[in-house]
């Protein structure tokens, strides 16, 4: 009687270490997985923003004439925050920060030195801006309203990678469509985010420490990811 006793007292040792495992697993790949950007999800982590020079300096830069175009002149500008890379090969967003400049300064800036295809308004904190083949985001970091992200797209990653509802009151659907060069664009993204984890957006509510991130399989980890289905 005695040896039953100790055995189901073991098998419920052994059953309770299962289970708390398995939560710790579960809690580890939902925070760092794919997640809606503005869920509020538990695994929030605050960084350390780097260091920039003094803001006159970066003007003189950003006015520098030699710069080809809107990704050299961010890239040749603002520190290189994170890279998110996409669910194809040679596919990635690189998010760049700064605390020099606002949303309006950096957008007019932008737009002043490259006239771009379209820019949306300035809602909530976030203003997208696109150019032929490229796709720039500005957005407000949650951690810090000082702290703008500076996020850098190619239209392939947009369109293979980005929830649809990312643009909503932003970018018509029409217009997706036609820059994207997918007919139904966004009817089909969305039947893909249904099943699957599509991109939201950078959010520092799913930062990880390191300087790459992805967003192959559900438990990709780093840069943010988001769903937005």
């Amino acid at each position: 009687m005695r040896g039953v006793f100790i055995v189901v007292i073991l098998s419920v040792l052994t059953l309770t270490g299962c289970s708390q495992g398995l939560q710790e697993f579960q809690s580890s790949s939902f925070d760092e997985g794919m997640g809606d950007s503005k869920s509020g999800m538990s695994g929030s982590r605050t960084y350390t923003f780097p260091e920039e020079p003094p803001k006159d300096e970066m003007v003189e830069q950003l006015n520098n004439k030699k710069n080809t175009s809107p990704e050299e002149l961010i890239r040749s500008v603002f520190p290189l925050l994170d890279v998110v890379e996409g669910s194809n090969a040679n596919q990635e967003a690189r998010i760049y920060v700064t605390q020099r400049f606002s949303i309006q300064e950096l957008s007019e800036t932008l737009t002043d030195a490259f006239p771009p295809k379209r820019e949306s308004e300035l809602k909530e904190g976030k203003k997208i801006v696109v150019y032929p083949n490229l796709f720039v985001t500005f957005k407000e970091s949650e951690q810090d309203k000082d702290a703008v992200f500076i996020e850098v797209a190619s239209d392939k990653f947009v369109r293979d990678n980005y929830s649809p509802n990312f643009f909503n009151g932003y970018l018509a659907l029409w217009f997706l469509d036609e820059v994207l060069d997918v007919d139904d664009w966004g009817k089909k993204r969305k039947k893909i985010c249904a099943s699957s984890g599509c991109y939201g957006g950078y959010s520092n509510s799913k930062y990880r420490s390191g300087s790459t991130g992805s967003l192959r399989g559900s438990s990709g980890r780093g840069g943010g990811p988001g769903t937005g289905k």
